[in-house]
C-alpha cells in the first residue's frame, strides 16, 4: 500500500488530496517505446526508443471509506485538464482518466504527460 497525492495545478482551496492505502499496483507499471514486426524469413525486428515518463497511465485505487475523499478526487478530475500527482517514485502532472467508484473502492486513471520533480 502507498500514499498517493493529487493537486489542482492552479491555486483551488479545496485542490489537494492526500489518498491513504492505494493499490501499489497500478503505480508501478510501464511500458518501453518499442516494436516488434515479424520479418519474411521467420525472425523479427525490434525497434526500441527507449523509455518515457509519458507513456504510462497511473491506475490510482483507494478504499472508498471517506465520501469527502472520493468527491474532491472526482470533483479535481472533472474541472481540471490536468493534475499534479505525487507518488513515493517522483511526481507527475498528467491528465486525469476516467474515475469510477463502487461501494468499496474509488479509482481514477492518470494520463502521465511528463516526470516534473526532476
Amino acid at each position: 500500500m502507498s500514499n498517493v497525492s493529487i493537486t489542482a495545478p492552479l491555486f483551488d482551496l479545496e485542490g489537494h488530496v492526500i489518498l491513504t492505502n492505494v493499490d501499489s499496483g497500478g503505480l508501478a507499471d510501464f511500458e518501453r517505446r518499442n516494436n516488434r514486426i515479424a520479418t519474411l524469413d521467420g525472425g523479427a525486428v525490434i525497434t526500441d526508443f527507449g523509455y518515457s515518463d509519458a507513456d504510462r497511465t497511473l491506475d490510482i485505487r483507494w478504499p472508498a471509506r471517506d465520501r469527502d475523499t472520493v468527491d474532491t478526487v472526482r470533483r479535481l478530475a472533472k474541472s481540471y485538464s490536468r493534475l499534479i500527482v505525487a507518488t513515493e517514485e517522483g511526481c507527475f502532472i498528467g491528465a486525469p482518466g476516467p474515475f469510477s467508484l463502487t461501494d468499496d473502492e474509488a479509482q481514477v486513471q492518470i494520463l502521465v504527460e511528463k516526470r516534473i520533480d526532476e
